[in-house]
């Protein structure tokens, strides 16, 4: 969020669940008073369960040494609006203008009286996870301008295709393409391809080739891996192995019909001798069982009879040949 957009308020309601355009957001505050504001310090940061109200109306009121404002961010603010909702709602029809106060909250439903006073007095900005058009206008407007590259629109959607629509996510992995172009002004599918996917299936074929071989705590260890370092967490871990399956059953079917494995190892990243010994260790009907029961994994994992990693580690167990 660029820092233009911010206003010039006393309350600052920053409010959703998407915590990396979050914290975009409250920088750009602290960014706007440092440089309009006359603002020289770091803002003070409470944790929202735990302190009190007098506290942190205290410390709003009270100038900053270097004789600015102070701004003070009051993070997991939920429960701290929820205890002190009345007060709040008194203070911020008149806020003082010795300091910002900052609320980083999930949620602050618009009909409520703290949401509508806010919104007249100071400023709520929203941060929902964005899907759709507004995902990709974000890719392309973020490269360009924490990266200095442009990303078109297919190299957009691929990328959210392969990462998922994790903001900390598609921000770490177009960090590594801003590198792996060098000098280039752009980042094209063919680069996401090559970084983004060939990372991508190298970890989950690891596990499908384990299961396979019947090699169950590989697979366990390999899943471990994937599931660690999967930034959109578990259920997007769980997406990945089942695209595994998936590609899996797709190239399967394409061997079937005659096409070479020449052609089918360029879709696979890998060689076409690794791909036929691969694929030799599967069969159709394999291969839909096991989605099949991928499903019904995450089936499980998503109504609360078992947690994704829990689920996963016995379709391993169940599934390994």
């Amino acid at each position: 969020m660029k820092s233009n957009a911010i206003e010039n308020k006393q309350v600052y309601a920053v409010v959703g669940q998407d915590a990396f355009r979050k914290r975009q957001t409250l920088e750009a505050i602290c960014e706007h008073w440092a440089k309009g504001g006359g603002i020289d310090e770091p803002p003070t940061r409470y944790d929202g369960s735990k302190i009190e109200l007098a506290i942190v109306l205290d410390d709003v009121r009270t100038y900053s040494l270097l004789g600015g404002a102070r701004l003070v961010i009051v993070e997991d603010a939920d429960t701290f609006i929820t205890r002190n909702r009345a007060n709040l709602e008194k203070y911020c029809t008149q806020p003082v203008d010795s300091g910002v106060l900052i609320f980083n909250c999930n949620s602050m439903p618009a009909n409520t009286r703290l949401y509508k006073t806010i919104a007249k007095i100071g400023q709520v900005i929203k941060c929902d996870p964005l899907k759709g058009q507004a995902l990709q206008a974000w890719m392309t407007q973020h490269s360009r301008e924490a990266y200095g590259k442009q990303l078109d629109r297919q190299a957009a959607w691929r990328l959210a295709d392969l990462v998922g629509k994790s903001l900390a996510a598609l921000d770490a992995e177009l960090s590594k393409l801003s590198i792996f172009v060098g000098s280039r002004p752009a980042i094209t599918p063919k680069d996401v391809e090559e970084l983004v996917g060939r990372v991508r299936e190298e970890d989950i074929f690891g596990i499908t080739d384990a299961m396979a071989s019947g090699d169950t705590a590989a697979a366990l260890t390999k899943w471990e891996k994937v599931l660690a370092t999967d930034r959109a967490g578990p259920a997007r871990a769980v997406g990945g192995l089942a695209w595994g399956f998936r590609k899996l059953l797709d190239l399967k079917l394409q061997s079937e019909s005659g096409v070479p494995y020449g052609s089918l190892a360029r879709q696979a990243f890998t060689t076409p001798d690794i791909l036929q010994k691969r694929l030799a260790r599967h069969n159709v009907a394999d291969l839909q069982d096991k989605l099949t029961a991928l499903l019904k994994a995450d089936v499980a994992s998503k109504n609360g009879l078992s947690t994704a990693s829990s689920a996963i580690q016995q379709f391993i167990v169940a599934q390994s040949a």
